[in-house]
């Protein structure tokens, strides 16, 4: 992908999935746009304000999986369904499976993802971890 083509709302979707899988946090920032919201199925909800937030105050992606699935290894994207969009944002539902240390699927989420162009630069700026997909 050429960076023309990652400076999309679905660029940015794969940018920040591959950021947090690497457990990068550099490329975790560029991905992202601020104040950054995350949210989850089981209480955690927190905002971001700038990227200096990350660290001691917030925790980075990867460690809220690890809090819930301390055997995960890398999430795989099943399925990104754009479901809303505008010239400035746009809402994907996104399925995905979490892959364990051993390469087994430990469970496969939904969760909403919002990209938003912010001074010309798309970045993930809301997350919605909904939890596991039933049916």
């Amino acid at each position: 992908m050429t960076s023309d083509q990652t400076n999309t709302a679905e660029g940015a979707v794969e940018r920040h999935s591959e950021a947090i899988n690497d457990r990068d946090a550099r490329a975790y920032l560029e991905s992202t746009n601020f104040p950054f919201t995350y949210q989850n199925y089981n209480g955690v909800a927190l905002t971001v304000e700038t990227p200096a937030g990350y660290g001691a105050a917030a925790p980075w992606p990867w460690e809220i999986i690890l809090g819930t699935d301390p055997q995960w290894h890398h999430t795989r994207f099943d399925a990104v369904d754009e479901v809303a969009r505008s010239v400035s944002s746009a809402v994907f539902k996104i399925t995905l499976t979490r892959i364990d240390n051993a390469g087994r699927d430990s469970g496969t989420y939904e969760a909403i993802w919002i990209a938003t162009s912010q001074a010309g630069h798309w970045g993930i700026q809301y997350r919605h971890n909904l939890g596991l997909r039933t049916g």
